[in-house]
């Protein structure tokens, strides 16, 4: 005898189907957050070690490292467009701790749109080395216009590094990037940084997305060698008041 399945019993099941398929899907998004993430850290301690290199024999940029409260890299920031543009790249921002050194990564992703007579795509790797806790405390927001109530310098590695060094006294931040071009084509100008609080919880745990909290944090192992290379490339000494 076939049993026949009441609408309540079907509805149960599906809303448990539907539930545990949310749940995979989730799982699989978190999963693949995480790995994106890694990969900016990655991403990040080749940056520093380039843009470091690149600017030798100088020491402007060990010093400015070691008085750093903190450091926001950008791997790849991408500009792509024709009449109408826009810009992206997702980075990592680590913190001064007390004792010295740099807590775990929070993640940040920064976008800009343009419009103007522009063709083809650019591509630029972005560190902002924040010196001041005005400054900090800008990019901690949920929302940060690059420039706005906060005195910025820009230069690129390789031209006009050493302007931006020279130029950055009051400054709360100082940015250096690969690529001349973007900074020639404004591409900076209305820049917004806001945080990933989707790969913060992902890497960090549910709960954990506020990026005020998770640079406090020193546990990341997958980050211990991003922030070795921040460490290794600024003087020694302890970081300005």
């Amino acid at each position: 005898m076939v049993r026949r399945l009441s609408r309540r019993s079907v509805a149960t099941g599906l809303a448990s189907i539907t539930v545990l398929a949310a749940t995979l899907i989730a799982s699989s998004v978190r999963g693949d957050d995480v790995t994106d993430a890694r990969h900016i850290i990655e991403e990040s301690v080749i940056t520093i070690e380039r843009v470091t290199e690149e600017m030798q024999p100088s020491p402007d940029i060990a010093d400015l490292l070691r008085r750093a409260k903190g450091v926001l890299v950008i791997p790849n920031y991408y500009k792509a467009g024709f009449i109408f543009g826009g810009a992206y790249g997702d980075g990592a921002l680590l913190a001064r701790l007390p004792e010295g050194g740099f807590g775990d990564p929070a993640f940040y992703r920064m976008t800009a749109g343009s419009i103007g007579l522009q063709a083809g795509m650019q591509s630029a790797a972005t560190v902002f080395i924040i010196l001041t806790e005005k400054g900090l405390s800008a990019v901690l927001n949920d929302e940060f216009k690059l420039g706005a109530n906060v005195g910025m310098t820009f230069g690129s590695v390789g031209v006009g590094a050493e302007a931006a060094t020279t130029t950055n006294i009051g400054k709360d931040i100082v940015a250096y990037s690969t690529n001349a071009g973007l900074f020639a084509g404004g591409s900076f100008e209305g820049a917004v940084i806001r945080p990933r609080k989707d790969w913060n919880a992902a890497v960090y745990g549910i709960g954990n997305d506020d990026p005020r909290a998770v640079i406090q944090r020193d546990q990341l192992r997958t980050a211990t060698t991003l922030k070795d290379a921040l460490g290794r490339n600024a003087v020694s000494g302890a970081p300005a008041e």
